[in-house]
């Protein structure tokens, strides 16, 4: 099983039209809209008895819903990931994947030592046009409130890559 823990941001539809005017800019391989996320923490490909020693991790984690925004635009690396930016309460996303990080080590999962930079991805292997800045792309911000963290699992059906959810802590 290949898994990660993950917030739905619930702005599919922007995200999507934000992807749109991306596609007009570049090329790349673009995530399906119903897979946009913000991770948490990947976890990578583990066997199913791994599964009761995430959930420990993700009931253990004490957060109010908090509020967050999905901004325009960027190159989040030069790997070519087309990312949105994250704005709003981003202390309490920091804070609430710092608490999920250490209960997972709590739990025998290996510590992430890079640093957490939240995003959604837009687009893997993103390549611009000359002269294409994918930052000046006009996007109002898109507003939601972070209510729960979900365990993915990642898999193909019928040839289509979906995220489908196996956990879900609302945080209250």
């Amino acid at each position: 099983m290949r898994l990660f823990i993950g917030i739905k941001t619930n702005c599919e539809q922007g995200l999507a039209a934000l992807q749109n005017e991306l596609r007009k800019m570049g090329s790349g391989n673009f995530t399906h809209p119903e897979n946009l996320h913000i991770t948490l923490k990947f976890l990578g490909e583990l066997p199913p008895a791994k599964l009761g020693a995430i959930r420990r991790a993700m009931n253990s984690v004490s957060a109010k819903p908090f509020a967050l925004k999905v901004m325009g635009a960027h190159l989040f690396n030069k790997s070519g990931i087309a990312a949105a930016r994250i704005g709003g309460d981003v202390n309490a996303l920091t804070a609430l994947h710092a608490q999920l990080e250490a209960a997972l080590v709590q739990q025998g999962f290996d510590r992430e030592h890079r640093a957490y930079r939240p995003h959604v991805t837009l687009a893997r292997k993103f390549r611009p046009k000359p002269g294409a800045d994918i930052e000046r792309v006009p996007f109002s911000p898109l507003p939601f409130i972070a209510g729960e963290i979900v365990l993915f699992e990642s898999k193909r059906v019928d040839g289509k890559l979906v995220y489908e959810p196996l956990r879900v802590r609302a945080l209250r």
